[in-house]
């Protein structure tokens, strides 16, 4: 098993071995012996002491901030957390490297791991550049390789945190040339604090994104840090602590229609206006199968299959099949009506008109959101209708499966293909009346005659 440890090069002034030599027998201090200057720190690689050698770091140190005991960088200084953890994941990235070679040559010799692990040590501290490979050059080919595996609205997200980033280092000086190294918890901090109060943002005309939109631009960001690491682009981890985040998600604030408010609309006529009543289907198609624009908008009918829509969802690539069965049943009516081929629009184009749509038919009930900005709690109430969206209709169905029609959770992910209980909770519209009405609908043990029997003897 290989040793792995971390030693200064020149600790002691020059001209002081053999002062240095007597304090050490005499057990005295050796503190005003100390080089005063900066120091290289030294990587020692080794399983004895016949078999060892030395590898040079790119990191330095005063010997007298220096914990000898410790090997790394007293910690009670600044910056030492960041200072030692390079020292760590050098020291696990020579480790696993070692490893890997022991398993890939069996008979490897000292001389071979020395060579290989020294080649390492240097690759780490002054990795080989190549042309086109700088940090967005990289993001482009995650970009492009990702083309083939995700729906085409995860790759608009991927272009807009490229852009967002773009204009980011554009404005600010210490990142007009940004780099994988660059990024760590500073340029989280500028990068959070510039999303939360700089950018430009179009929904609200106004300075800034809420939390939730932050928290998904950092989570992509380090999505695609991740993706590139595995590559071997960079050997940066800052991305992987915990402070790496646009701290805990806030719980939001879903909006969703009611049983009866879903049927309204269903039933309203709009046969005055095509564009309207086109809309309002394909909003209630998704209110009732509970699945994604991107699904909607490719329905084919030829996935129909007896009373079944059977498809591979965009998103997950998963097989799902929505019997049109109970609630669904009226999706289907929606199909026959168009002859099975729903109408096409741009999911923008939806949103706008689908707005229009449900001001029309009186979707008025009074919703008051609340979002966090930063630390600041930023509270909106408006008409129902000023919040409706295609993804309405989706959280819309998954509400009233759970709430109303009380199918069972297991059920209900089958429809949406919702990967676990936690992802899916955060499309319930809570209703403050839904756990007493549900508890009036249970019974009470002593409503019912209940029969003592005696243990027999």
């Amino acid at each position: 098993m290989a040793n792995i440890n971390f030693v200064l090069r020149d600790t002691f002034k020059k001209g002081t071995s053999d002062e240095v030599s007597k304090r050490k027998k005499a057990d005295k201090r050796l503190d005003s012996l100390y080089n005063p200057e900066e120091t290289s720190i030294l990587m020692f690689f080794g399983f004895d002491r016949t078999h060892r050698f030395k590898c040079k770091t790119d990191l330095k140190v005063k010997p007298k901030d220096w914990d000898f005991s410790k090997h790394r960088k007293k910690q009670s200084l600044t910056g030492s957390y960041t200072f030692n953890d390079r020292l760590n994941v050098l020291s696990k990235n020579v480790n696993d490297y070692y490893n890997n070679l022991r398993k890939e040559n069996t008979d490897i010799t000292f001389n071979q791991v020395k060579e290989k692990i020294k080649a390492f040590v240097e690759n780490e501290q002054n990795p080989d550049f190549e042309i086109n490979t700088g940090f967005f050059d990289v993001f482009e080919m995650y970009i492009t390789g990702n083309k083939t595996k995700v729906a085409a609205r995860t790759i608009q997200k991927f272009k807009t945190l490229k852009k967002s980033l773009l204009t980011f280092s554009e404005l600010k000086t210490k990142y007009n040339n940004l780099t994988f190294s660059q990024i760590d918890l500073n340029f989280h901090d500028d990068y959070r604090n510039y999303l939360l109060l700089e950018v430009d943002n179009p929904k609200s005309g106004k300075k800034g994104y809420l939390n939730d939109t932050v928290s998904k631009y950092i989570e992509n960001l380090k999505n695609f840090m991740s993706w590139s690491l595995d590559r071997s682009f960079h050997n940066n981890r800052e991305f992987q602590k915990s402070d790496f985040s646009a701290s805990r998600k806030p719980k939001q604030d879903i909006v969703t229609l009611s049983f009866q408010e879903l049927r309204d609309f269903y039933n309203y006529d709009f046969s005055g206006n095509k564009r309207l009543e086109q809309v309002r289907d394909l909003f209630c198609f998704a209110a009732f199968t509970g699945q994604r624009w991107g699904d909607v908008v490719k329905f084919k009918k030829e996935d129909i299959n007896g009373d079944s829509w059977i498809f591979e969802a965009d998103k997950t690539n998963k097989k799902t099949t929505i019997p049109f069965l109970g609630y669904i049943a009226p999706a289907l009516e929606i199909l026959k009506k168009y002859d099975f081929e729903l109408p096409i629009i741009s999911n923008q184009k939806f949103n706008d008109y689908i707005k229009e749509a449900a001001e029309i038919a009186k979707l008025t009930r009074s919703v008051t959101i609340e979002r966090m900005k930063g630390i600041d709690k930023i509270i909106t109430k408006q008409p129902l209708h000023k919040y409706i969206t295609m993804h309405t209709g989706r959280r819309t169905c998954v509400s009233l499966l759970l709430n109303v029609q009380k199918m069972p959770i297991p059920q209900v992910m089958d429809i949406t293909q919702h990967s676990d209980y936690k992802t899916l909770k955060k499309y319930i519209n809570e209703d403050p009346d839904a756990l007493r009405n549900n508890l009036r609908e249970t019974t009470s043990v002593i409503d019912i005659q209940m029969k003592v029997v005696k243990k027999a003897q």
